[in-house]
């Protein structure tokens, strides 16, 4: 069987990879030309600001991959006990602990092109695909600037920019209208030159309705400071480095302190399109056989929650398990994929749900995520076994089902709010 992989980003990498350990030929068509090193490429416009690998994403990348974090680390990357960020909530520093869940931090270039240089598939760069080419009811491969490739079986990996609704429309298929819980929120990132006292990983979180803006600091390969600020509602960063500045002095924690012996090594980069769109591709009447759908060509989360890589990842493992590409068993796998990002979506787009601004009425699922996680924001600050529980969930690791059992909600219960006084000298201590 010969596979064709829209776009060799990473959800595209990682399908590639469990795909040829069933198919006797796997494609992967990048649009972008490819650099041997890391460079950031037109095609992954956020690949210039911080991406948080989460957890469970690292351990399948590993599992794929063996050997891939020492050789990350090798490259200067940095591996952390998920446990010991250091991380500014609206009331105060989280009880930061030791979890035993392993977090890799590295720059979305790096680690892109250590996958890349593993992937045993053909990987094609210059490719422009225009469309679907059909075969009756079933697609049979690609059209591209250049011509047609023939393909048993194409992935739609291209990403937040995918065309698949259009090209599915071209043939006549439908899909409903997606999903989409916009925060309204911008980013701002520069690199500066990392003084040796800074932790690998400092963030401050927004929080509706009354916290915008927030930022994280992330040690990257090259000795460098990736810093992102964050501004949410609509509250963005500027792109003037006196602007920018101006941001991180505004946040109640002390990024802008942690900077002051830092010198910028680039200008300010922006980035704003983060609404988060979900789409129903699993409920397409008429979906073809020889198609599928992975990564944010299926689910586009707010990249503020870092979950689209483990998301992509988790999908990509069901081509180990998944051998039907039919009519039918392709609407059964987009049903799986479907139910891989359903816990991932509830989490972030009920947390965007107050800055949204009434755009998509939150359902049973959402409401209940959005008082629950008000009432954590508390129990974090002061207890490091909800810390421990809460970054389970969030890494993807456990299921947000976990939180919510009687041992949690007592424990939820000891906790009353800190007073604003008590916040302010919280926040600002320095996490060092």
């Amino acid at each position: 069987m010969k596979a064709v992989v829209i776009g060799g980003g990473i959800a595209g990498l990682l399908a590639a990879r469990v795909l040829t350990e069933s198919c006797d030929d796997v494609v992967v068509l990048e649009r972008d030309e490819l650099s041997d090193e890391p460079e950031y490429r037109a095609g992954v416009p956020q690949g210039r600001h911080v991406h948080g690998l989460l957890v469970r994403g690292g351990e399948i990348m590993e599992g794929l991959f063996p050997g891939l974090y020492d050789e990350l680390v090798q490259a200067g990357a940095h591996l952390m006990d998920a446990g010991e960020m250091r991380i500014l909530n609206p009331l105060g520093w989280v009880a930061s602990t030791r979890t035993g869940l392993p977090l890799l931090v590295a720059s979305r270039p790096l680690l892109e092109t250590h996958l890349r240089r593993r992937v045993t598939a053909k990987i094609v760069d210059g490719v422009h695909v225009t469309g679907l080419s059909f075969r009756g009811s079933t697609v049979d491969g690609v059209r591209t600037r250049d011509g047609r490739i023939d393909a048993d079986l194409v992935v739609d990996a291209s990403g937040r920019s995918s065309k698949l609704p259009a090209w599915l429309a071209d043939a006549g298929i439908t899909v409903p209208e997606p999903v989409v819980v916009d925060s309204r929120t911008g980013y701002a990132t520069r690199l500066y030159t990392a003084p040796p006292e800074v932790p690998v990983v400092v963030a401050e979180s927004l929080a509706a309705p009354h916290h915008p803006r927030g930022g994280i600091v992330m040690r990257v390969e090259g000795d460098q400071l990736m810093v992102t600020a964050q501004g949410a509602g609509g509250d963005h960063p500027p792109r003037d480095p006196e602007g920018f500045q101006r941001f991180l002095d505004s946040l109640r924690g002390p990024i802008a302190e942690m900077l002051a012996d830092a010198e910028p090594v680039t200008p300010v980069y922006l980035f704003a399109r983060t609404a988060s769109r979900r789409n129903a591709f699993e409920q397409t009447p008429g979906w073809p056989g020889g198609l599928v759908a992975v990564g944010d060509a299926v689910c586009v989360f707010n990249p503020v929650y870092g979950q689209g890589m483990t998301v992509a990842a988790m999908a990509a493992l069901l081509f180990r398990r998944h051998k039907d590409f039919s009519a039918k068993g392709c609407r059964t796998f987009q049903r799986k994929v479907a139910k891989t990002a359903k816990g991932a979506w509830a989490l972030s787009s009920s947390a965007d749900q107050g800055w949204a601004g009434g755009q998509h009425a939150p359902g049973p699922v959402e409401r209940v995520f959005g008082w629950y996680l008000k009432k954590w924001q508390t129990a974090l600050v002061h207890d490091q076994d909800v810390f421990r529980r809460f970054l389970r969930v969030v890494h993807l690791v456990d299921s947000p089902a976990a939180l919510l059992n009687p041992v949690v909600f007592r424990r939820l219960a000891k906790y009353s709010r800190p007073s604003p006084r008590r916040e302010r000298r919280r926040a600002g201590s320095n996490p060092r």
